[in-house]
C-alpha cells in the first residue's frame, strides 16, 4: 500500500459516487471485524467478550483516523482509488483524520449519512461536515 498516494486535485466532484460505496465497504469490513471478535470473545466468557469490546473500539480508531491520517486512505477507498487529502494537496494529518471523522457523527444524522450525503452534493469542493471542520476533500489518486 502506498503511503500518500499523488492526488488528482480537482476530481472531488466525480468520485462521490465511489465515495459512498467506500465508506459502505469500510462499514462492511468493520462489522465483519467487531462481529468476529464479538463471537469469540463472549464464547469465551462475559469477562473476555467485555475485554473483546474494547479490541473492536480500538480497531475501529486504528482503521478510520490512522489509516487515512497516516496513508490517505481507508481500505474501501483504496479500492475505488481515493485518497483524502488537505484542501490545498497537502498529506492528510492524523489530527485532520480524527477531526473529520468525529464529525461522522453529525454527518449521519438525523439517520443514514443524509446530512453529509446533502453536504456533499451542494458545497463548493463536494465536503461534509468533517471536511470541512478538517479543511479535507475526497480525491482520485493518480
Amino acid at each position: 500500500m502506498e503511503k500518500h498516494p499523488s492526488p488528482q486535485m480537482g476530481t472531488n466532484g466525480d468520485v462521490i459516487a465511489q465515495r459512498l460505496i467506500a465508506f459502505l465497504v469500510d462499514g462492511i469490513i468493520l462489522g465483519l471485524i467487531a462481529g468476529l471478535l464479538s463471537v469469540v470473545g463472549f464464547a469465551l466468557g462475559d469477562t473476555v467478550g467485555l475485554l473483546m469490546s474494547l479490541v473492536i473500539l480500538v480497531v475501529t480508531f486504528v482503521y478510520v483516523f490512522l489509516l487515512e491520517g497516516l496513508y490517505g486512505y481507508t481500505p474501501g477507498k483504496y479500492l475505488f482509488g481515493l485518497v483524502v487529502v488537505k484542501s490545498d494537496g497537502s498529506n492528510c494529518t492524523v489530527g485532520a483524520s480524527i477531526l473529520r471523522n468525529l464529525a461522522l457523527i453529525v454527518d449521519q444524522l438525523p439517520f443514514a449519512y443524509l446530512i453529509g450525503l446533502v453536504l456533499i452534493l451542494i458545497t463548493d469542493e463536494n465536503q461534509r461536515i468533517g471536511d470541512l471542520i478538517a479543511d479535507t476533500v475526497v480525491v482520485k489518486q493518480r
